[in-house]
């Protein structure tokens, strides 16, 4: 009889505090996984099968003796692979996937490609996610659903939820949040059958679903999912992102003009960020911040909060001088502001619907410093390029603004006609936002 498989079934039971009777039933009695797990019995392969799989485990886990010179060995090579792993996860964290790619490449060559088991997975997923940085968009997800298909096999089920939703990535670059939305309720689906719980998991996947579901104007689920978020922390006492989930419940409210709301949550994500010294959120915090105060006309305390950004380093310059652009053009230190507007960058690509929106309404903004500097030719031609790239995500406030903008520079040019069109076209799109409820 085989006593150390017996051992680590016995083990594993206890790691997972399961009861006999738990992990027996209704496959087995009681008594018959007793004498298993004391080395009385051996257990078939189908019964073998159903206990790997209740216990989270491959059943090469359970069938490898690991008292062999070779499974030492083995175990040895995994280690190494394991500590490879774990400087690969530190240079995707830091935006290296280049350099992580190098590495990725030489652990391959450790492994067998034609292996189902756990750690080609784990290569896999890595890879896959280093190549959708690279924008090679074909060969990322076919790695991705390789490295799934290898964790479901050996039960690994919050593995394959993580690898699955990264394949979101390709739909996230091309606007199609609602086939975001259906990939990770997949991957949630596939997550909570593991027996274990992984706390930051939930909360990241809670997140990103209400920046989709924001993306696409459902701001209740999504102001839901952030509220599902953070009970997750209170419960478990783990708050993770809670500065970014406050600083983003804070940003909805702001959309839905429910002023109370945002008050009390960019406070409490000030409060969070500054605890943990999470300077990058500090800084999305003073964004969202800039952002209200512009709108509520509170231009001079939106050029000070944009102060507080200037020295930051982040890959959010756009975003700053469109703001300063913005309170500068307002206060009418029009020379100022078009020196800023012109300093904004244009990313190759936005994914969020209200950051892309944003972004194209600087060209609306230069259309209006140019037309208060009385060049009336550029003011347009800056405003339909505005205009042009909101028109992909249909109607939308940034979209009726550049059409009432572009209606006053017609007016001014004496062509009453275009004027009115545009002017129309504005207050038609804004009726139709009022009554599907459409805030951004």
């Amino acid at each position: 009889m085989d006593s150390n498989l017996g051992n680590k079934i016995k083990s594993m039971r206890k790691e997972l505090k399961m009861t006999q009777s738990q992990l027996a039933q209704p496959e087995m009695t009681k008594s018959m996984l007793s004498q298993i797990e004391n080395g009385l019995a051996t257990p078939s392969m189908k019964n073998l099968q159903l206990i790997a799989k209740k216990l989270n485990k491959p059943m090469s886990y359970f069938l490898e003796d690991t008292s062999t010179d070779m499974d030492k060995a083995r175990k040895d090579n995994s280690d190494e692979i394991i500590v490879k792993l774990q400087s690969i996860d530190d240079l995707i964290k830091d935006d290296k996937c280049k350099e992580a790619l190098s590495y990725i490449e030489d652990l391959q060559s450790k492994i067998s490609l034609s292996s189902d088991n756990k750690l080609l997975g784990d290569i896999l997923y890595r890879k896959g996610k280093c190549l959708f940085d690279a924008d090679e968009f074909d060969d990322a997800e076919r790695l991705l659903k390789k490295a799934y298909e290898i964790y479901l096999e050996n039960n690994s089920y919050t593995e394959a939820a993580k690898s699955y939703i990264e394949i979101a990535s390709k739909p996230w670059r091309n606007f199609n949040y609602e086939e975001c939305i259906s990939i990770y309720i997949k991957a949630k689906e596939i997550y909570d059958k593991s027996l274990n719980r992984n706390t930051h998991f939930e909360i990241e996947l809670l997140n990103d679903l209400a920046a989709f579901y924001s993306a696409i104007g459902d701001f209740d689920k999504a102001l839901a999912n952030l509220k599902d978020a953070l009970d997750i922390s209170n419960t478990t006492g783990v708050y993770y992102k809670a500065d970014e989930i406050h600083r983003l419940t804070a940003a909805l409210c702001f959309i839905k003009d429910d002023v109370e709301n945002y008050q009390i949550n960019i406070e409490k994500a000030e409060q969070f960020a500054k605890f943990s010294d999470n300077k990058s959120v500090i800084y999305y915090i003073f964004a969202v911040k800039v952002v209200y105060e512009n709108s509520r006309g509170n231009y001079k305390k939106a050029l000070e909060y944009l102060g507080n950004m200037r020295n930051a380093k982040t890959n959010l310059e756009h975003f700053y001088y469109r703001e300063k652009a913005k309170a500068l053009y307002y206060i009418g230190e029009y020379e100022e502001a078009l020196d800023n507007i012109k300093l904004v960058d244009y990313p190759s690509y936005t994914n969020h619907r209200f950051d892309y929106l944003m972004l194209w309404s600087s060209k609306v903004y230069e259309g209006l410093i140019y037309s208060k500097m009385n060049d009336l030719g550029k003011a347009l031609e800056s405003i339909f390029i505005g205009i042009d790239n909101m028109r992909i995500l249909g109607d939308s406030k940034p979209l009726s603004f550049a059409l009432e903008s572009a209606s006053e520079i017609y007016y001014k040019l004496g062509e009453l006609e275009k004027a009115y069109q545009y002017l129309k076209e504005a207050k038609d799109m804004k009726d139709i936002m009022v009554k599907n409820k459409i805030y951004f």
